[in-house]
């Protein structure tokens, strides 16, 4: 097929699906934390990004493949951030990288209250999948502070102790206390973010 056939408006097929998919994506981060993924349909998705349903299916398999899509660029730019403050402070002690990795790690989720609704809100309980997901994600986050503690064994910052348990009691402790900051209505995350870091800085160092 020529090229000229497959271009419309100036875009390609490829493009236009791009395009489709970062109006559900913006969609879905809008929808999915302020009304919900079980007030959320199909329907209303494509009717607000102005995608159509038919264009819908070719990008995801359903509700559920939509919303992983939306929670996976969330996370995706809370390690981003993390990965990128660890290299900012590559010279620094545990004790200075650990809250301001922390603090980046937080910042996408909590400075946006739809994204924090659906990281540790609209996440639970919607399914089987979702929630492998969710533990993937988590697994990703131990395996880095595991990675961290083991180097600030080695520079002599910290004793031998387990990461592992203590990323758990971080991550656990973090996600019930941003779940009820979520449900009450949020507000200025700041001191949040602060008390949170201070945890890791107790949990991992002393």
């Amino acid at each position: 097929m020529p090229e000229t056939a497959r271009r419309y408006a100036g875009q390609s097929a490829d493009e236009r699906d791009a395009g489709r998919r970062r109006r559900l994506l913006d969609t879905g981060l809008e929808l999915f934390g302020t009304v919900g993924y079980s007030a959320t349909s199909v329907e209303r998705l494509c009717s607000n990004a102005k995608v159509s349903t038919r264009h819908f299916y070719l990008l995801y398999a359903n509700k559920e493949a939509a919303f992983l899509d939306v929670y996976d660029e969330i996370n995706r730019q809370s390690l981003e951030g993390a990965l990128a403050e660890l290299s900012a402070t590559e010279n620094d002690p545990m004790r200075i990288r650990l809250p301001r990795t922390v603090l980046a790690y937080l910042t996408p989720m909590v400075e946006d209250m739809r994204a924090a609704r659906i990281a540790f809100v609209e996440v639970m309980g919607v399914s089987p999948r979702v929630e492998e997901r969710r533990l993937a994600q988590r697994e990703a986050l131990v395996d880095l502070v595991n990675a961290e503690g083991a180097m600030a064994i080695q520079r002599g910052e910290t004793e031998a102790r387990d990461f592992r348990f203590a990323t758990l009691a971080l991550a656990g402790g973090a996600n019930a206390i941003i779940y009820d900051w979520a449900v009450k209505g949020g507000g200025d995350g700041s001191e949040l973010k602060r008390k949170i870091a201070d945890l890791a800085v107790t949990l991992m160092t002393t």
